[in-house]
């Protein structure tokens, strides 16, 4: 065995909570039924989410960093169907009523 292992370093984990709030924001964001506001859902979800993924990615959180990485890039795109969905409904119900 190698006796010069050494245990491993802090990690630090300040960005873990912040990155999920980010992505939950802009899914939030995304659900909002009025025009445009799409672009700033997937602007603070997924480009911010995934930025702050790759930074936790990059600090040792690895399990979290992935995770974060996966509802960034799928979530945001599911979210953003979801929101589709609201806005179309939204729309024929205001023509058709």
């Amino acid at each position: 065995m190698n006796e010069n292992v050494t245990a491993p370093a802090h990690i630090d984990t300040s960005l873990v909570k912040p990155a999920w709030i980010v992505i939950i924001a802009g899914w939030a964001i995304l659900l909002i039924p009025v025009p445009f506001t799409a672009w700033i859902g997937w602007l603070v979800a997924f480009v911010g989410g995934t930025v702050l993924a790759i930074v936790n990615l990059t600090r040792g959180v690895v399990g979290a960093g992935i995770a974060q990485l996966v509802c960034a890039v799928i979530g945001t795109f599911i979210f953003y169907w979801i929101g589709l969905t609201i806005f179309a409904g939204a729309v024929i119900s205001a023509i058709s009523g």
